[in-house]
């Protein structure tokens, strides 16, 4: 059985630990009293916890889960007081936009280093949110086979990112948001709107998301994305009802803003008119 060190007891870390409990041994890093309870209350066992003065790092893998603007702190941290330690391990971070050069300070130490990139959401740290998983990987080729033999154990997919990828990280990295986030944000959209409407969100919302979600998971292979709806039609009357009934509410701002996006969507993938654009446009000004 491997043997990891987890440095970071945020989202990510935690919910590669709770894996890691089924598969392979692990020390969990907690960076402040605060993180150590976030494990703590996310039911991780305290014998796996640590901090930095009683780290281990016993293992062949060193993976730090933190925030890109800790990764250099926890960087200068190892190489003052673990340097020793350090030799022939495999050390990767899970930043989606940071390369992997941002370890380079270890590799004087011995240590093989990557990033690995788990193109997930970790609202909820559950260990079931990794399985199946893609992981963009940025590595040397020589190491690219132990990352993978890794994702592998915790039921992912690794998938080495290209040369062009990899300079172009932080649109890769925009992607994961946009697949999440803006979904979550239009989802939240919805259901305050259907709250003030007056109808039961868990009746009316949950069939029409999944229909969306499917149908759009279809279209991948597609230019045309599945949308539909007054935008899309180029119902301006529509639109300006429903401009009128949200009124001068932070909702009706994000509408606003949705839907001028959608109608430059629906324009250039020549869903929608010029003449329907510039209508819709002029009334979303």
């Amino acid at each position: 059985m491997m043997t990891v060190t987890i440095i970071g007891a945020g989202n990510v870390g935690i919910t590669l630990a709770k894996k890691l409990d089924i598969v392979a041994d692990f020390e969990l890093i907690a960076h402040s009293a605060k993180s150590r309870n976030n494990a703590l209350e996310n039911g991780l066992p305290t014998i796996n916890l640590t901090d930095w003065n009683r780290a281990v790092f016993e293992g062949e893998i060193i993976i730090i889960c933190v925030k890109d603007s800790d990764v250099d702190n926890v960087v200068n941290q190892l190489c003052e007081q673990y340097s020793e330690k350090l030799n022939g391990k495999l050390v990767f971070h899970t930043s989606g936009t940071l390369p992997k050069e941002s370890l380079s300070k270890l590799v004087k130490h011995g240590a093989k280093i990557a990033a690995a990139h788990p193109f997930q959401t970790f609202y909820f740290n559950e260990a079931r949110v990794l399985n199946g998983i893609a992981w963009g990987v940025d590595s040397e080729e020589n190491d690219f086979k132990e990352i993978s033999k890794f994702i592998d154990s915790i039921n992912g997919k690794a998938i080495k990112l290209s040369a062009e990828s990899v300079k172009k990280k932080a649109l890769y990295h925009i992607s994961a948001v946009a697949a999440s986030n803006f979904m979550a944000l239009s989802i939240d959209l919805a259901k305050e709107i259907a709250e003030e409407a007056g109808i039961n969100v868990s009746e009316f919302l949950p069939q029409i998301l999944e229909t969306t979600l499917q149908n759009n998971i279809k279209q991948l292979g597609s230019d045309t994305p599945a949308i539909t709806g007054p935008v899309v039609r180029g119902d301006v009357e529509t639109i300006k009802k429903h401009i009128e009934e949200l009124g001068q509410s932070i909702n009706a701002v994000i509408y606003k803003n949705m839907c001028e996006s959608l109608a430059l969507t629906a324009f250039d993938k020549g869903l929608l008119s010029g003449e329907k654009f510039e209508q819709i446009m002029e009334i979303l000004d």
